[in-house]
C-alpha cells in the first residue's frame, strides 16, 4: 500500500472526520474492490465493541446503542458507499488496485493528484466513522449502512437484506449528496446497457493512421449532463463519419472512456487506409478530413467552453502494412452505432423548470480481440436515467433495435443493474429538522431539490418501507474525474448540521 499521502490532512478540521479520510484514501476502494475498506470498517466496529455485519458482499453494518435518556427516541439511519470511480489522467501511473491516493491541499479544498479522489462518497464513510468514534452527548440509536459498489449499478443496496440486521430506523440520512446548500429529496432511476458488434475480420494491406481526442472535460453523467459537455467518443464517431467517403478504410480498434456513469474525456482510434491506387496519398487525405472536422466541432456555438482547448491527433504510424481490420461490415456497424446513438440529455421535465427528466450517457468503447491479436468484437457501455420506468422500458427497445440495425444478426444488448427512482415525500419530518437547524447554523436556509443522478435512497426505500428519507452531503467538485475536489470548511459544516440534528432529536 503507498503511504505517502499520510498526514497530508494533519491541519483539517475536525481531524477525526479528516484522520478517518485520509486512513480510506490509503486503501484501495475502487467499485468491486471494496474487501479492504470493509475489513477496515469492521475492525474498527470490534475495536469499540459495537455491533456489526458484513455481508457476503461486504456491505457493513454497525448499531450504535442511544445514550442514557434517549433509550426510547427512534433510531437513525445514516448511510453513504465504500467504492469510488476509479478515472485518472492520461499520464498517470497509479495502480488503483494496490496504490492509495496521492492526496494534495490547495485553497481549501483537498484532491488527489492524477487520478480522481473519492469523495464521493469516501467522506461519508468518514463522517459515519466520526460519529461512531465520538457521538454527541445526546443521540438516539445511530446505525450506519456502508454499502458497495454504487457506482456500478447501486449493487451493495440491491444486495443489502435489513432483516438480516434488524434495523430499528424510520429515518434515513444518505450522504451521498454533493452540494452544501441543498438537501435532496428524490433522485432519478437508472440501468446499463451493454452492445456488442462482432467484428467480421479481415486482414488487409495500407497505412495505419491513429486518430486521438483527448481533453474533454467530461464529468459525472447524471448531475453534469445537462452542462453540455462533450461526450469524447461520441466525437470521435462524428469524425469517422465525416471521414467515411474521404478514403477506403476500415477500423483496426477503437477505445475511450473508463466508466459508463462519467462523460468520456478521451478516444482513441486506428485504422487502416487501404492501399489501393496512393496509400500515402489516402492516408494524408484521411488525416485531413479528419483535423478539419475537428476544427469545424470546435468553432461551433454548442461547444462549451471548457472542451474548446480539446486535443485531436491524426498521424500516420506505419506507412505499409498488413493487419487485421475490424473488416468492412464490422467498421460499418460501428461507425452506425457511434453515429446513430443517442446521447444526452433526451428529455426535460415539463413541469419543473431546468430538471433533466430522461438522459443517456455512451461511457466505454472498447476493442476486444482474439487470442490471435485479430479484433473480435466492439463492446459499448450506456447509462441511462429517468425517475419514469417508461422512460428506462423505452430505452431498453431503443438500444436493442439498435444493435439489431448495426450488427444485422438480433438483438445484442443486455440491460444490467437497473433500479428505481426515489419520488419526493410530500411529508417528511426530517427533511424539516435538517432544514431548520441548518437555517439556523449557516444562515441560509438550503435548497430542497430532486436530481437527475442515481442514489441508493429509491432501492432503500422499497426495501423499508415508510423510511423518511434526506440525502445530503459537503461540496465537490468535478467528482468521477481527476479535478474532483472536496470542500474542507463545507465538510466541518455538514459534519456540524448532521450533529446537531442527531441531537436534536432527542429534544423533540
Amino acid at each position: 500500500m503507498n503511504n505517502q499521502s499520510r498526514g497530508i490532512l494533519a491541519a483539517c478540521n475536525p481531524q477525526n472526520v479528516f484522520g478517518f479520510f485520509e486512513d480510506i484514501c490509503a486503501i484501495p476502494h475502487g467499485s468491486g474492490n471494496e474487501a479492504a475498506v470493509a475489513a477496515y470498517i469492521e475492525d474498527f466496529a470490534k475495536a469499540r465493541g459495537l455491533y456489526c455485519h458484513r455481508d457476503s458482499v461486504h456491505n457493513v453494518f454497525i448499531r450504535l446503542p442511544a445514550a442514557e435518556g434517549c433509550e426510547n427516541v427512534p433510531a437513525v439511519l445514516l448511510q453513504g458507499h465504500t467504492d469510488m470511480v476509479c478515472e485518472k489522467d492520461v499520464d498517470s501511473t497509479h495502480d488503483f488496485l494496490n496504490d492509495g491516493l496521492d492526496l494534495f491541499v490547495e485553497d481549501g479544498k483537498i484532491g488527489a493528484r492524477g487520478t480522481t479522489l473519492g469523495g464521493d462518497n469516501g467522506v461519508a464513510v468518514a463522517m459515519m466513522l466520526a460519529l461512531l468514534d465520538q457521538p454527541p452527548v445526546k443521540h438516539p440509536v445511530i446505525e450506519c449502512l456502508f454499502t458497495v459498489s454504487e457506482e456500478t449499478g447501486l449493487e451493495g443496496a440491491h444486495a443489502f437484506d435489513p432483516v438480516v440486521v434488524g434495523v430499528m430506523a424510520k429515518t434515513m440520512i444518505n450522504l451521498d449528496s454533493e452540494s452544501e446548500g441543498n438537501v435532496t429529496v428524490g433522485c432519478a432511476g437508472g440501468m446499463r446497457t451493454d452492445i456488442t458488434l462482432p467484428a467480421c475480420p479481415e486482414t488487409a494491406e495500407g497505412v495505419l493512421v491513429k486518430i486521438s481526442l483527448s481533453g474533454f472535460s467530461g464529468g459525472h453523467s447524471g448531475v453534469e449532463i445537462h452542462e453540455g459537455h462533450t461526450n469524447a467518443i461520441k466525437a470521435m464517431g462524428r469524425l469517422l463519419s465525416a471521414a467515411w467517403e474521404v478514403a477506403d478504410w476500415d477500423l483496426v480498434s477503437i477505445n475511450g472512456g473508463g466508466k459508463d456513469n462519467a462523460i468520456p474525456r478521451d478516444c482513441t482510434a486506428v485504422v487502416l487506409v487501404r492501399d489501393v491506387d496512393d496509400g500515402q496519398e489516402a492516408a494524408k487525405a484521411f488525416c485531413r478530413s479528419i483535423l478539419g472536422e475537428a476544427e469545424k466541432l470546435r468553432k461551433e456555438p454548442n461547444i462549451i467552453p471548457a472542451d474548446k482547448a480539446f486535443v485531436c491527433g491524426a498521424d500516420i504510424i506505419e506507412p505499409f502494412v498488413s493487419a487485421p481490420t475490424l473488416g468492412v461490415e464490422g467498421t460499418l456497424g460501428t461507425v452506425t452505432l457511434l453515429t446513430l446513438a443517442r446521447d444526452g440529455v433526451l428529455a426535460m421535465n415539463a413541469h419543473v423548470k431546468g430538471m433533466v427528466a430522461y438522459s443517456r450517457n455512451l461511457g466505454i468503447v472498447k476493442t476486444v480481440f482474439g487470442e490471435d491479436g485479430t479484433p473480435a468484437a466492439v463492446k459499448f457501455s450506456f447509462s441511462t436515467r429517468s425517475a419514469c420506468e417508461s422512460h428506462l422500458d423505452d430505452a431498453e427497445r431503443e438500444l436493442e433495435r439498435l444493435a439489431m440495425i448495426c450488427t444485422g444478426l438480433g438483438n445484442n444488448a443486455t440491460h444490467r443493474a437497473r433500479y428505481p427512482g426515489w419520488d419526493y415525500a410530500p411529508v417528511s419530518p426530517v427533511r424539516d429538522l435538517w432544514c431548520e437547524t441548518a437555517s439556523e447554523m449557516l444562515g441560509q436556509a438550503p435548497l430542497v431539490e430532486a436530481i437527475h443522478a442515481g442514489l441508493e435512497c429509491g432501492i432503500l426505500c422499497a426495501k423499508m418501507p415508510g423510511m423518511d428519507i434526506i440525502s445530503v452531503g459537503p461540496d465537490m467538485w468535478d467528482i468521477h474525474t481527476p479535478r474532483e475536489r472536496l470542500g474542507i470548511a463545507s465538510t466541518a459544516r455538514v459534519y456540524e448540521v448532521l450533529r446537531r440534528v442527531i441531537t436534536r432529536m432527542c429534544e423533540c
